[in-house]
């Protein structure tokens, strides 16, 4: 069915906004320059959204929409066949999600709309903590439970989530430090040679964690 009028609209301001939200902040974008970017009216916001507080919810839901429905199916991501069959299902959820964060449309604009909400602590942080950012390392932490033989315990949950989440800010600095690791590398992008190296290491730091905290058990 073809998108009315109405739904174009809509869909052209929370792309223009999420795109200015990202760049410049929630605070420093005018509606003015969402209006011009999505090139409807500035009356458009207020009747589709009751104004700009409203569309930058609009586009939290909107990108945790998109990322959920890959995390509900992770079969949509394959992995590159230079990688070795995962071992455990925590780290073919990791490097799925390694593949999204480095290769996925609009994932640099993602995550630094999801950062700057992250820190404004705000109405738009905790819908995207309660719909996204935790229940995904739920996911994470019972998997890491299973590939580990570990139990859910008071005296390692503080511990184990530590692990997890450094596994994350690796993987989250490639784009956050895109530019500087680009350079660095002297690589022109993120292409799949570049992303098949990051892989690869990311996978055997994922073993390598998995390996001593089975150790521990």
């Amino acid at each position: 069915m073809a998108q009315s009028r109405a739904d174009t609209t809509k869909a052209n301001l929370i792309r223009a906004a999420f795109f200015l939200f990202a760049e410049k902040g929630f605070e420093a974008t005018s509606t003015r320059e969402i209006a011009m970017r999505a090139k409807t009216n500035i009356a458009s916001i207020n009747y589709h959204f009751g104004g700009k507080a409203g569309l930058r919810l609009a586009c939290a839901e909107t990108v945790v929409s998109r990322l959920d429905r890959l995390r509900g199916h992770p079969e949509a991501i394959s992995l590159p066949p230079t990688l070795d069959t995962p071992q455990t299902r925590f780290e073919a959820t990791m490097l799925r999600q390694a593949i999204v964060v480095l290769s996925i449309e609009e994932a640099d604009a993602i995550m630094r709309f999801m950062i700057r909400e992250a820190h404004a602590k705000g109405e738009v942080f905790e819908h995207v903590y309660s719909h996204f950012f935790n229940p995904t390392f739920l996911l994470f932490y019972q998997l890491f439970l299973e590939a580990t033989g570990r139990e859910d315990s008071d005296a390692d949950r503080e511990e184990l989530k530590v692990a997890i989440f450094s596994l994350i800010s690796v993987l989250a600095y490639f784009r956050i430090g895109e530019p500087v690791i680009l350079k660095h590398q002297n690589w022109p992008a993120y292409g799949p040679d570049q992303t098949g190296i990051i892989l690869r290491v990311l996978q055997g730091n994922i073993r390598s964690i998995i390996d001593n905290y089975r150790r521990k058990t």
